[in-house]
């Protein structure tokens, strides 16, 4: 591979004398294309970088090597690091392979050949595209520019749609596993249980569970000189994904709320948490859950349903401790009648626990949307043990009709979930079906020649396994449906779901 981010000694180079006259800068960029290639394709690079530079008398040669980067950014480190010593007027001529090894960005290698370097009066070379800044005839260059940065659009759509077609058949497009899982040695597609990590990954929901916040768990699993997950995944081989932190043993409270809130350690691949708007564009934006394609039972569960549940649940309604200790248990649990919004608890190191109250957040933020909405703690307390001393006392006097009362919300609930199953068969039914269309597009277009063999089989892979994964989702919905409507163990409600005409045998 290139050997990024690094530069030859003085001596690496015949004539070179660094140092006592300006550099003659010979600029490579190893893509990620490129890279697939093998070393031979980077050694070739700057072979003939230097050969052109030494054939024409340039002195003082200094290599600026970006290894895998995308010519899309201009945030590489080596190019960077050339940038400032045109800056400091160190570098007297710039020389790279061709204008797409400078950069896929039109406007920006624009900026740079146009203003930047004719500004810093450094004379630049493209040698493959013919393009010298010595000479007159460079007129088509800002042309070859833009057909750079066609390929590189072009190349994101592809990436973009095999990603997406991917995602739609339930296939894991993010490069990395979640802590906790590791890909398959033999199937590299598949994700398979770390054990060693998947048991820290059990402990983190324990303590969740019995009651611990994630800075908690981060300061438990600091203590116990647990490695945190980037450490952990280097010391497996890996490439770390964030920077390092100073200590290994270090955890901290986001990474540990990121591993509760997971879907993919019940073995479930979600797809489409995040996007970025374009391929100019690096920032990442995040959907809201209802965008997200989850799948089912793709991989075997680190965490069961149950324990999953009573997290989220937890973190939903999560109280935080204070230097004064434990919040009350009603607290982010009680809201305005009036605004909606939550009502804030109140307390004071010197006052007795009688005067903590709770107050409307929108009234305390001087909102003017809501009055005064004042409760102590206490009084709180007194009315939720009324109101259970009531429940109970109802349920002891009348447990027939409280019984018919619970089935009858359990009913209710019931026929909610099957309105959504319903409704999520419609949809699949519809998927499938412009599934179909498609493939008998992209037939069409392997048939005139419009599509190539190669790309024509990869794309009717990608919709075969989503359509194959639909139909098997879209099953196990009909089987659903078929159980309940032959119910025969509540008669009282069958009407309720089934209809007034149906009639049990």
């Amino acid at each position: 591979m290139l050997q990024s981010n690094t530069r030859p000694a003085a001596n690496s180079f015949p004539f070179a004398v660094l140092n006592q006259e300006e550099i003659t800068a010979l600029y490579c960029r190893l893509s990620q294309d490129d890279k697939q290639e093998g070393d031979s394709n980077s050694i070739i690079n700057q072979k003939n970088l230097k050969k052109y530079a030494l054939d024409r008398g340039y002195t003082n040669l200094q290599f600026y090597i970006d290894d895998g980067v995308s010519g899309t950014t201009f945030n590489r480190a080596d190019f960077q690091s050339m940038i400032a010593d045109v800056e400091a007027g160190k570098v007297k001529r710039v020389i790279v392979k061709d204008m797409s090894r400078l950069g896929r960005d039109y406007l920006q290698v624009g900026m740079y050949t146009e203003i930047f370097f004719p500004e810093h009066d450094v004379h630049f070379i493209a040698v493959n595209d013919g393009v010298d800044s010595n000479q007159e005839d460079n007129e088509f260059t800002p042309f070859r520019n833009i057909i750079n940065e066609w390929y590189a659009k072009d190349t994101s759509k592809k990436i973009r749609a095999v990603k997406r077609s991917k995602g739609m058949a339930g296939e894991h497009i993010g490069s990395h596993p979640p802590y906790g899982y590791m890909k398959n040695p033999e199937n590299k597609k598949e994700w398979i249980i770390d054990e060693e990590a998947a048991e820290v990954v059990r402990e983190i929901f324990r303590l969740c569970v019995g009651g611990y916040g994630p800075t908690q768990i981060a300061n438990i699993l600091t203590e116990r000189k647990i490695l945190c997950p980037t450490y952990y995944a280097l010391e497996k081989g890996g490439k770390p994904r964030t920077a390092l932190p100073a200590d290994k043993f270090t955890w901290n409270g986001p990474v540990v709320a990121k591993i509760l809130d997971r879907m993919d350690y019940l073995g479930h691949t979600v797809n489409f948490k995040t996007y970025v708007k374009s391929y100019k564009v690096h920032k990442t934006i995040y959907n809201s859950p209802d965008q997200w394609k989850v799948f089912e039972g793709t991989h075997e569960a680190i965490i069961d349903k149950e324990t999953f549940e009573i997290v989220q649940k937890i973190r939903a309604g999560k109280r935080r401790p204070t230097r004064m200790g434990e919040m009350p248990m009603f607290s982010c649990l009680l809201y305005c009648a009036d605004c909606g919004r939550k009502l804030s608890f109140h307390r004071k190191a010197d006052e007795p626990a009688e005067k903590h109250h709770y107050l409307c957040e929108n009234y305390r933020s001087n909102t003017a949307n809501c009055t005064m909405h004042y409760i102590r703690n206490v009084v709180v307390e007194r009315i939720v043990l009324e109101n259970l001393k009531e429940v109970i006392q109802y349920v002891s006097n009348y447990e027939d009709e409280f019984v018919r009362m619970i089935m009858d919300s359990d009913m209710r609930q019931r026929n909610r979930e099957l309105s959504q199953k319903k409704k999520r068969l419609a949809e699949i039914q519809k998927r499938i079906g412009e599934l179909d269309t498609i493939f008998q597009r992209i037939y069409e277009d392997n048939i005139i020649g419009k599509l190539s063999d190669e790309r024509f089989m990869k794309m009717s892979k990608g919709y075969e396994d989503e359509q194959r994964t639909l139909q098997t989702e879209a099953d196990g919905i009909q089987s659903e449906l078929q159980e309940k409507r032959g119910c025969k163990t509540l008669p009282c409600h069958c009407k309720e779901i089934h209809g007034p005409d149906r009639v049990d045998a």
